[in-house]
């Protein structure tokens, strides 16, 4: 008998899980495939590089919808799940002398080997190999205090807008001198032009290619992610830690006694969430992201607070919903997503992959960014209906399933035995 058995220690069933967090995973995920979406369909280095490759008008006002209402937004949402769920793991019982912590690290051992699956066979964008490792330092403020972790998430969400603005006014200081003028210019061009081979290879490979190429053409893409860890990833593991810091607030375990938090959470967010993501979009839309700007700046500040604003504006519309019974239905059938987030994740590249790349049916950079939410929306209505379908059978999804066998070091119960 392993020490994991011994300890009586198992997942979450459906009588011991929170509706509220089902229903915002379930959100999330559909969010982050709207985001996804244009991903999957086209380079990175075409939105690093700002290389136009959809411009009618519809998908012009796509691209604004998805960078105000859902960029950077879901990620949140789901790094803010990850804190709380980190939480929750922390307060299962285990025999006096034991620690649930190695259990978690076998947990986070089996996502960031899910992630490496992930990124190799599928899709550059994985998220699982990061959660992961942040996951591995989350549990460094496993005994931090909330006022303790506050001063983290605010130091972590700085950390980006001062590197932008420290590069900003360096790279303005060096444009005072003529020479030094020219070799920033050069500098930005020959990165430009590197973009823009990278660019023309991965269009290349994702519509005409072998597996092979596909796959070396998506390592590249995901190494070429990296480049933005002082810029991105400290904004994930803020929202992790701001996932902690709700959960030991304990906020979102009773949501009827904290209804005047969410609330004040609601009015407050909003304003200056919508402040914020029109800084950010406006700041986008006329900078690049290759070249240290005001504007660049400018966005990251937006970006900065309106990102963590929206998202918790989300969270509290969806409590206040759950309050006042509107859309249960609806809200219903949205758990069950939830409920099986990491396999309709994985699903999410399976289709999208299959849709897209050579091997499958081709479309790759053939489908317009409206034409892509669509396609989101088709997508996530077959995930609802099979996901409630599912659930009538089994305890998990299958991903969920194999992740918790693997990670308790004991086969789980799947299937739900009728009476």
């Amino acid at each position: 008998m392993t020490s994991t058995e011994s300890a009586g220690i198992h997942p979450v069933y459906v009588k011991e899980r929170i509706q509220i967090l089902d229903i915002l995973r379930g959100f999330a995920i559909l969010g982050i495939l709207m985001v996804n979406m244009p991903m999957f369909n086209s380079p990175f280095s075409a939105r690093m590089g700002g290389f136009e490759l959809f411009s009618s008008l519809p998908d012009q006002v796509s691209n604004l919808f998805i960078r105000f209402f859902f960029e950077g937004k879901f990620y949140s949402l789901f790094s803010i799940l990850f804190g709380i769920g980190f939480y929750l793991f922390l307060q299962k019982k285990v025999d006096e002398g034991k620690s649930i912590i190695p259990t978690f690290r076998w947990r986070l051992f089996y996502l960031l080997l899910f992630g490496i699956l992930h990124i190799t066979l599928l899709w550059y964008g994985d998220i699982l190999f990061f959660y992961a490792l942040f996951g591995f330092t989350l549990i460094l403020f496993k005994k931090k205090s909330a006022k303790g972790i506050k001063k983290w998430i605010i130091a972590l969400i700085l950390i980006p807008i001062v590197l932008t603005g420290l590069g900003v006014l360096f790279i303005s200081l060096g444009k005072m001198i003529p020479e030094g003028a020219a070799q920033i210019e050069a500098s930005f061009s020959q990165q430009e032009q590197h973009l823009k081979n990278l660019m023309e290879q991965a269009i290349t490979a994702y519509s005409s290619g072998s597996f092979s190429d596909i796959v070396s053409v998506r390592l590249t893409e995901w190494r070429n992610t990296l480049g933005g860890i002082f810029f991105f990833y400290p904004n994930v593991f803020a929202m992790f830690l701001l996932g902690f810091y709700i959960a030991k607030k304990g906020w979102l375990f009773n949501i009827k006694e904290n209804k005047a938090v969410f609330k004040k959470m609601f009015w407050y967010c909003l304003f200056f969430g919508l402040i914020g993501n029109l800084m950010y979009t406006v700041g986008m839309e006329y900078s690049n992201m290759t070249r240290m700007t005001p504007l660049t700046l400018f966005s990251m500040i937006g970006f900065g607070f309106g990102v963590p604003s929206m998202t918790l504006f989300y969270i509290s519309a969806f409590v206040l919903l759950l309050q006042k019974g509107w859309f249960t239905s609806c809200l219903e059938r949205i758990s069950y997503v939830g409920r099986m987030a990491l396999t309709n994740y994985l699903v999410h590249s399976i289709i999208c992959t299959t849709l897209f790349y050579n091997y499958g049916f081709g479309l790759y950079g053939k489908i317009n960014l409206w034409q892509g939410i669509i396609i989101v929306i088709a997508i996530y209505v077959v995930q609802v209906w099979y996901s409630k379908i599912w659930l009538k059978h089994f305890y998990f999804g299958p991903f969920e399933w194999l992740w918790r066998t693997l990670s308790y070091r004991k086969r789980q119960v799947f299937r739900i035995e009728k009476s």
